[in-house]
């Protein structure tokens, strides 16, 4: 299938850059996509088109790439897993790990042990 690359207006893509840029720089924000949109200005419907068809892939794809990125970062400087969960915003150490799993692969504290 391919690729379907439509024109948006520069104001548009300027917005979308700055939300990436937002999560970009703040992995943990945990800010919803429609706040996101909203403090862009546009709606969360065209932000959601506009950035899939600049950067390949969804806003809440692409979050969830981020923080899982920061969790590797953060276990490996020598945070606890119980650190990690709580700075990623997880509901619960459990939730985090599941994420980290469905993610990787492989649960962190199995991660964090095969790193060593």
């Amino acid at each position: 299938m391919a690729k379907y690359n439509r024109y948006y207006r520069r104001e548009i893509m300027d917005a979308v850059r700055g939300v990436k840029k937002i999560i970009d720089d703040n992995p943990t924000n945990g800010i919803s996509t429609a706040t996101l949109a909203s403090e862009a200005g546009i709606s969360r419907n065209v932000l959601q088109e506009a950035f899939k068809n600049k950067y390949g892939t969804s806003i809440g794809q692409y979050k969830l790439r981020m923080r899982m990125a920061h969790a590797k970062y953060l276990l490996t400087n020598g945070s606890s897993i119980k650190e990690v969960s709580i700075t990623l915003r997880y509901s619960s150490i459990s939730a985090f790990c599941n994420a980290f799993r469905k993610y990787y692969g492989q649960s962190p504290s199995d991660w964090k042990t095969r790193r060593r």
